[in-house]
């Protein structure tokens, strides 16, 4: 039987169907259930003796060796500054940032592209890239008082913390 259509282009015949009804089947199989449990997997970078983990709602992008260019009378923890895609980021050295006395060489040094949704991207210069974990098996741990305001919590497992924060916080202080 040939198709009719109408003026709005929809199809008019007989097993008329949207997008928005149920899909109905002759199968008994329940798909509200998931089959596979649910796995609490996030990201983590690390600086120095420091691991810590990506929030979920910050964008993040491992950027391949970068040519950073100096500027004249930086913050402390500026490297300089790199043209992404045309987008003019600044560069953070987190061993600096962090004061850990590491020193990792230029050459060795991996980045870290974060977009956070309230604040102007930022490169960090890291010591390890992100690595994926199960957060499911570590213990959490408050945070001291002596903590910086960034700092939410240690998640432990063996002999790996991991130190979840608010980027957002250690942005704000940047900018300031």
């Amino acid at each position: 039987m040939p198709q009719k259509i109408k003026d709005n282009n929809e199809i008019n015949n007989k097993n008329e169907t949207s997008f928005s009804q149920e899909l109905k089947t002759k199968t008994d199989i329940d798909t509200t259930k998931s089959a596979m449990p649910v796995v609490n997997h996030r990201f983590y970078y690390s600086v120095g003796n420091f691991n810590i983990v990506l929030e979920q709602d910050i964008r993040a992008e491992n950027l391949s060796p970068v040519k950073i260019y100096e500027l004249p009378h930086p913050p402390f923890w500026c490297v300089g500054i790199v043209n992404v895609r045309g987008i003019i980021v600044p560069v953070v050295n987190m061993n600096i940032l962090f004061e850990t006395e590491a020193k990792t060489a230029i050459r060795k040094s991996k980045y870290l592209l974060l977009q956070h949704e309230n604040f102007s991207p930022i490169i960090l210069q890291i010591d390890e890239l992100p690595t994926m974990i199960d957060f499911d098996n570590y213990s959490v741990e408050e945070t001291t008082e002596n903590s910086p305001s960034w700092s939410i919590k240690h998640l432990k497992y063996k002999s790996n913390t991991i130190h979840e924060v608010r980027h957002n916080h250690l942005l704000k202080q940047l900018s300031k």
